[in-house]
């Protein structure tokens, strides 16, 4: 079996020598993110909508939102997965850059708080307070979705 750190310089030798592999790794990753922020701000700004409009609007948006989830995670998982082949591919700088660590900071406050829209919507669907937490995930949400791609896109300018 081959040590990790020979994996990893095979894989970065077969990244940097290939422009198909390069393209359809990049692809993968900005398509994932396509696939998951494009259905998450839509319905972030969906929910923050029917806030306004009163409880009952709120419960019809949550059902709505509901069924984004299995695209927002999807994409997700497409973006973690090429974003390891990314990082993969010139471990070296990546793990001694401070965007790359902002980015990660990022990513892990996203995550956390899209849990925190979950539980959310699990207390309101309960009829339990949590529309507040709900407005305040997604206005969070809307905002680390967008800090989350500046993150992504000075990345590769600050390796």
């Amino acid at each position: 079996m081959m040590p990790a750190r020979d994996i990893v310089d095979t894989w970065a030798s077969l990244y940097s020598n290939s422009a198909a592999l390069r393209s359809g790794v990049s692809f993968a990753h900005l398509g994932g993110l396509v696939a998951s922020a494009g259905p998450a701000i839509a319905a972030d700004r969906a929910l923050l909508r029917a806030v306004r409009r009163g409880h009952n609007a709120v419960l019809d948006e949550l059902a709505a939102m509901r069924t984004t989830h299995i695209l927002v995670v999807s994409g997700l998982a497409a973006v973690t997965a090429s974003g390891i082949l990314l990082m993969l591919a010139d471990l070296d700088a990546y793990l001694q850059s401070i965007a790359f660590w902002v980015k990660m900071a990022l990513i892990v406050a996203l995550t956390l708080n899209g849990l925190v829209l979950v539980r959310a919507d699990r207390l309101v669907a309960r009829g339990r307070r949590g529309v507040s937490m709900l407005r305040i995930a997604s206005i969070a949400s809307l905002i680390l979705w967008f800090a989350t791609t500046l993150a992504g896109a000075v990345l590769p300018n600050a390796l």
